[in-house]
This record gives structure tokens, C-alpha cells and sequence, in this order.
């Protein structure tokens, strides 16, 4: 049964629209790449006027609710992988969401790192092992992940942290497996808006200028000592990131 909008009411009719449009894929049982009405359809459908139509359906693209694709249609979007307020991996986050993780390795080496770095590890001297990656979830690139570990902090086994290894498994795993050590215990993240430069886009698959995500992360032993700095760029059309908000103590 057809929801129908309401002229009477207050509430704008693309409103209204994209109501009906998320109850009718509620009600019919649609999947991810199940597809929509056209915006001929909706129009004779619901008697409203195609700039109605449009913007109704690029808020249900903002809302990750609908994919659009150039020639074909609108489709019923997959959900997007969410990052989440736990000082976990990433692919265990992914795994945790019904996602296949994966990486490709894109530079591991050791380095000198740059002043904004060292201020982040409380690091004055010494050298860090750097690991950039780009981070896949169902094969699709989600973000790309730079990475410095400072090398005291690695128990003399830089070694294990090969390009074979974080092909074959999570970073967080190899930092905390019985022959490094590490206790990862707390975490600081920030999180801020950018867009694509033309190299970032070209890893990500996506057009340059495009909107990202991106996640600072400093990770900490109970000592409260900083062995990891992470910036992850995340492609934002792909990515949620979610926060579970309780009321303070009164």
C-alpha cells in the first residue's frame, strides 16, 4: 500500500516523500541492490514534481539509505561500515559488522619521523616504523591508513611486522601477540572533515575534492605511554562514525 503525501501538512512534501520512499523498502522486504522506481514512476505515483523527487533522493543518498548509478537508476545502498568508539582494529571492527576486511600494503620502512609526529608519541628521539595501507572492507577501498610505532616500543621484533603479516592479518594483533607484547589499554581519537587531494582519491577510488573523514588516534599502555599515532582518511560516501551518547551523573 502506497503511502500518500500530504499537502495540508507542515512538513515539506521531500519530507513526506522520502518517509514513504524508507517505508515502502521497510514494508516490501527490499535488499541492498534492489531497485527503486524511477523518478517517472515516483512522480505519477506520488503527484509530485521531479526537483521534489530529486531532493528527497539525495537526502536518502546522504543518509546512505539509496545508491545512485549514472544510467541505471536508484538502488536500495548496502549498509556502510561504521567506525566505532572501541579502541579495537580495523578489521575487527569490520569482521564485528558482517564485513570481509582486507589491506594492501602500500609502504612499510623505518624512519625519522617529523616534529608533529614526535609530539604525538612523547617521542624526542629514535626512529619509527612507519606502515601506510589502504583498509578494504568487501574489496571496496574504505580508507587509507598511515601508521608510526615507535621502534623501542616493538620489543626488538620490528621483524615480525612484514608486508606478509599485515597482508594475512590485523596490525593490532601483531603489536599485542605474545612475541612483542604490546597491552594496548586506552585510546584518544579526533575526527575532523576534509576533502580528497588528487593522490588520496586516486587510492580511495574516488573523485578528488570528495568529502573524508579523518581519524587521529593515539593508543596508550596502562603506564599511559604513546606507542601508536595513527591518521586514518576514511572515503565519507563509505564510512559512518558512531558514538554511543549516555547522560552524565547528576
Amino acid at each position: 500500500m502506497t503511502t500518500s503525501v500530504d499537502r495540508s501538512s507542515p512538513l515539506p512534501l521531500y519530507v513526506q516523500l522520502e518517509n514513504a520512499l524508507v517505508q515502502r523498502i521497510r514494508t516490501q522486504g527490499l535488499k541492498p541492490g534492489d531497485r527503486l522506481p524511477t523518478e517517472a514512476e515516483i512522480e505519477g505515483e506520488y503527484a509530485v514534481s521531479r526537483a521534489t523527487i530529486r531532493m528527497s533522493l539525495n537526502r536518502m543518498v546522504a543518509d546512505g539509505i539509496v545508491q545512485r548509478v549514472q544510467g541505471l537508476g536508484s538502488f536500495v545502498a548496502r549498509p556502510r561500515p561504521m567506525h566505532q568508539s572501541l579502541l579495537n582494529s580495523f578489521t575487527e571492527n569490520m569482521r564485528n559488522q558482517g564485513f570481509r576486511p582486507g589491506r594492501r600494503l602500500l609502504r612499510i620502512e623505518k624512519m625519522q619521523p617529523d616534529d608533529d609526529v614526535r609530539a604525538a608519541l612523547r617521542l624526542p628521539r629514535g626512529e619509527c616504523l612507519y606502515v601506510e595501507r589502504i583498509l578494504l572492507a568487501d574489496d571496496q577501498p574504505i580508507a587509507l591508513s598511515r601508521t608510526w610505532l615507535p621502534v623501542e616500543s616493538l620489543a626488538g621484533r620490528m621483524d615480525l611486522i612484514t608486508a606478509e603479516a599485515l597482508g594475512a592479518g590485523s596490525l593490532y594483533e601483531l603489536l599485542q601477540g605474545p612475541r612483542i607484547g604490546l597491552v594496548l589499554d586506552r585510546g584518544v581519537e579526533t575526527v575532523r572533515a576534509a576533502v580528497a587531494s588528487a593522490a588520496e582519491a586516486d587510492l580511495l577510488e574516488c573523485p578528488a575534492g570528495s568529502p573524508t573523514l579523518v581519524v587521529r588516534r593515539s593508543s596508550f599502555t596502562p603506564s599511559g605511554r604513546p606507542v601508536e599515532w595513527s591518521v586514518m582518511t576514511f572515503a565519507a560516501d563509505r564510512y559512518e562514525y558512531h558514538v554511543d551518547l549516555t547522560r552524565p551523573a547528576s
